[in-house]
């Protein structure tokens, strides 16, 4: 049977997704130039005709064959040195793949890799199913050798790229706008003084994060805009049309003002026309503002408003990182952060079949004593799970109903001691699942509004539920894989990253969104309103805070006193894989902006008629499923 010959689900598959994988075999391998054109030739070719949507799962070895048997009769060809033309591309893939009397292969070797559940330890190395053109040549068989070394060795100690980063254990990764690099600083410091604020450091912070996103907007804004005028710049230049960059605020005059290194403008926002339906306006934004400037009274009339471009993660990641160890995972520095350990990573990641995340909704009151009823159940499912079991469960605060303060004149010590027993009482009750036990089962705790500690006024990041409150508990001993973590925090799986991040997002947002006099957009209110199109409305909401958290890359935009030492930790670059919001202000949903995909977890025990759910990731597939009981 002719490869063509079996059905296939055609996908467009975007450059920046598949060329790790097709660089790596065409300038990597064979040491040609790979092009725009012959990437995107090569994508249309497996998404659209050999291989389709399994193209990077179950016939990912098939999906290499064929690129690199396409560039091998490149090459045989004497087409040069330069991977470009379109053209002579497809010709080779059709006399290689559409001519059935001169197949390379059949469909099945399409096949050879099947989705079983494996066990890590004993996975069979992809390079093990080679061609024979690549086993005659010594050298090839010498990088096979090394690279089933390396995936059976990143086999054994896959759980070394698994892990959970509160924000005092990541490097310190910052931007320089001079040189326009990132650089990591201190990536061994302790802090001591995690949870004291230098306000001395804003400043220096706004400007590299302003500039970044400049660089970013100069960079892939396609209207040829590219030139912007500082605050300063503006004084004597009367009735001009001008575009600035800069956060948006209040002054103590009350008046709106656009904000840069070098000033700030008052703003007229009367005639301002931006996309209302897909972002909020919100102060603290950095925003792109395009008007007129008037002498008199010093104002700068604004015409329209743009938000932030954002790149790919990929293109962060491969371009502006350059092989640089943001995470912090690789503390061995055994292994170099280029584009082939990444494709090695995703490879382990399509083995690990088993593997599955389960996150809890936000407010697990531990003094509500039905809470404890409806998590015995959630627990009990998991553990009788007979495919497999949950490799994390992740519990989100806040874990009381009463904001807890550290003070004494507030809180008796009997406030502090209930909350201590109610957590001994959860670790009890996760106690009795010795399937989860057994399984290794991590249990990770992210804190709440109302958690101690948290007397800061809403600062950010947000340390971890401080240890004397469960340390004289027995939960070492009754579980020993249970992890307190700041919020936010970061679960680097493999090569893939999730932010997780407790805040009511939505509440915020609405609250604080900037009203326009304008008739333009108006959101319908009324209680007559079709049940379709209040659910419309309310997912056209979800993607708005998604929306706006993504383009302004930084999770606390609206937010002006933060912990500014580490603000790396609350920016969004590169960009995370997905977002998992536990926001108690809405119900549950799933959303994707910009490639990263965001999920909210609403509240863990919502309205008294709904059945309480969770959310599963699976790595492997890359997707969230709702279950519920």
């Amino acid at each position: 049977m002719n490869t063509i010959d079996h059905i296939i689900l055609p996908v467009d598959i975007p450059n920046h997704v598949i060329r790790p994988i097709i660089y790596r075999i065409v300038t990597k391998q064979h040491n040609l130039l790979l092009t725009t054109n012959g990437l995107e030739t090569l994508a249309y070719i497996i998404g659209s005709k050999a291989v389709g949507s399994d193209w990077r799962t179950t016939k990912l070895n098939y999906t290499k064959q064929i690129v690199d048997l396409i560039v091998k009769e490149w090459i045989k060809k004497g087409l040069g040195k330069k991977f470009d033309d379109k053209e002579k591309i497809m010709t080779i893939y059709r006399e290689l793949f559409e001519n059935k009397n001169n197949s390379k292969f059949t469909s099945a070797d399409n096949e050879n890799e099947d989705q079983m559940d494996l066990d890590p330890g004993n996975s069979t190395s992809i390079q093990n199913i080679a061609t024979s053109n690549e086993i005659d040549n010594e050298s090839s068989m010498i990088n096979i050798s090394m690279d089933v070394e390396l995936e059976q060795d990143l086999l054994k100690n896959y759980n070394q790229f698994i892990k959970f980063l509160s924000f005092d254990e990541q490097p310190l990764l910052k931007y320089d706008h001079l040189s326009k690099i990132f650089r990591i600083e201190n990536k061994q410091k302790s802090y001591p003084h995690k949870n004291l604020i230098n306000p001395l450091l804003k400043s220096d912070t706004l400007i590299q994060r302003l500039e970044l996103i400049k660089n970013k907007y100069l960079k892939n804004n396609n209207n040829n805009i590219t030139k912007f005028t500082s605050a300063k710049d503006l004084l004597g230049r009367n009735e001009e049309l001008f575009t600035l960059i800069g956060v948006v605020r209040k002054n103590f005059k009350n008046e709106w003002i656009l904000e840069d290194p070098s000033g700030s403008v008052k703003l007229i926002l009367s005639h301002l026309d931006y996309d209302e339906k897909s972002f909020f306006f919100i102060p603290g934004q950095i925003v792109i503002l395009e008007g007129i400037y008037f002498t008199v009274g010093e104002e700068f009339q604004v015409a329209n408003l743009s938000f932030p471009i954002t790149e790919s993660r990929g293109e962060t990641v491969l371009k502006r990182l350059n092989k640089m160890d943001y995470l912090g995972i690789n503390d061995g520095n055994k292994y170099v952060l280029d584009e082939d350990f990444w494709i090695k990573l995703e490879e382990i990641n399509l083995k690990l079949t088993r593997n599955w995340i389960a996150f809890l909704g936000g407010d697990l009151f531990l003094d509500v004593e039905s809470n404890f009823a409806k998590l015995e159940s959630i627990l009990s499912r998991f553990d009788e799970d007979q495919v497999s079991k949950p490799k994390f469960i992740v519990f989100q605060g806040s874990f009381t109903s009463k904001p807890l303060v550290l003070d004494i004149m507030t809180n008796s010590p009997n406030v502090f001691k209930e909350y201590s027993d109610n957590f001994n009482k959860l670790f009890q009750l996760i106690s009795k699942f010795d399937n989860l036990k057994n399984a290794k089962t991590q249990f990770v705790f992210i804190p709440g509004d109302n958690d101690p500690w948290f007397e800061n006024n809403g600062i950010y990041p947000r340390d971890s539920i401080p240890p004397f409150f469960v340390k004289k508990q027995a939960f070492p001993t009754l579980i020993p894989n249970c992890h307190f973590k700041s919020n936010p925090v970061r679960l680097v799986y493999l090569n893939q990253e999730i932010l997780i991040v407790n805040h009511d997002y939505y509440k915020q947002f609405v609250s604080l969104n900037i009203n326009i006099d304008s008739n333009k957009y108006v959101e319908k209110k009324d209680e007559d309103s079709f049940i379709i199109d209040k659910l419309e409305r309310q997912s056209r909401e979800n993607f708005k805070v998604a929306n706006t958290i993504i383009t302004q890359q930084h999770l606390f935009p609206h937010k002006n006193t933060l912990n500014w030492e580490f603000d790396h930790y609350l920016q969004l670059n590169p960009l995370p894989n997905s977002i998992i919001l536990a926001d108690t202000s809405c119900a549950k949903y799933e959303t994707e902006s910009n490639g990263v995909k965001v999920v909210n977890t609403g509240k863990f025990n919502g309205l008294s008629n709904e059945s309480v759910g969770w959310w599963e990731y699976i790595p492997f597939k890359r997707v969230y499923v709702w279950e519920q009981l």
